[in-house]
């Protein structure tokens, strides 16, 4: 179905990688052009967060790779998909390291979690992130593409979730606190549990209330749009509600929403909602 969203999204000229990304995902049936996110990939394999920095980024990769899969046989993108898988195969968070692991095991303990669980950073030579390890594990899925790195980062998001369900940017607990759930977060990974068939029952159904509850009075296009992406699967009680919400808040605004947020509401608003673990 054509939206506001759709028709404001075509006079968009994207500024960094995930507005490319997204805005390709969401105009996949309308314009299916892949060649600025090809034009785009580093000489490493992998993509930046802006094609100015040059800074290879594990979020940014898996969003193209994932647009990409949309557009799986032409043998240009193959290519480029397998240079982006590649890099991510040797790019992990930095406490998969044994030195790393030795270090949060026995001196660092203001964090509490298992390194030897770890999945990916945003930037290389930094710890592994909920976003980026999430984004990178439906990369994976999208494509339908073994690897040993995706049990172990499917259980790096099981031990770094929150007590009460859902997830915050790195860790569920630091310096003796347990932390809040993000619902932006929490959405990411749990797309990318539901996508693998993974993740304890009880921790999906915890989250799964924690964004129904966290998103009915949400005002941000941009978390509910997650969060209708992440509920379609687990949760049919609060979608309905979230999808009226934003329909409420988009339709009328689509012209300020930024692009990301624009393209991550058309995903969200089509019947049904994107599923970022499959090919559309």
């Amino acid at each position: 179905m054509d939206t506001p969203a759709h028709t404001e999204l075509r006079t968009r000229a994207p500024r960094t990688i995930e507005e490319m990304a997204l805005q390709r995902l969401a105009l996949r049936k309308f314009a299916p052009n892949t060649g600025d996110l090809l034009g785009a990939q580093l000489p490493c394999g992998a993509w930046s967060n802006r094609p100015v920095t040059a800074i290879p980024n594990a979020y940014t990769t898996g969003l193209a790779l994932i647009a990409l899969a949309n557009n799986p046989w032409a043998p240009e993108v193959r290519a480029a998909v397998e240079r982006g898988f590649s890099w991510l195969e040797r790019t992990q968070g930095r406490e998969g390291h044994w030195l790393w692991q030795w270090k949060f095991r026995l001196f660092d303990r203001q964090v509490r979690f298992d390194p030897s669980k770890f999945g990916w950073p945003w930037v290389e030579n930094t710890v592994s992130w909920v976003a980026p390890t999430s984004i990178a594990l439906l990369a994976y899925r999208a494509w339908n593409r073994p690897s040993e790195r995706v049990p172990v980062a499917l259980a790096m998001l099981e031990d770094r979730a929150c007590s009460a369900g859902g997830w915050n940017a790195g860790n569920g607990h630091a310096f003796g606190v347990d932390l809040d759930p993000h619902p932006d977060f929490s959405a990411m990974a749990l797309c990318a549990l539901e996508a693998h068939a993974a993740g304890e029952p009880s921790l999906v159904e915890r989250t799964a209330r924690f964004l129904g509850r966290r998103l009915e009075e949400c005002g941000s296009a941009y978390s509910l749009a997650w969060g209708v992406l992440a509920l379609q699967r687990s949760s049919g009680r609060h979608l309905s509600t979230l999808v009226q919400s934003l329909h409420r808040i988009s339709n009328p605004n689509a012209a300020t929403l930024n692009t990301a947020t624009l393209a991550l509401t058309a995903l969200a608003l089509e019947s049904p909602a994107f599923d970022f673990g499959t090919r559309a």
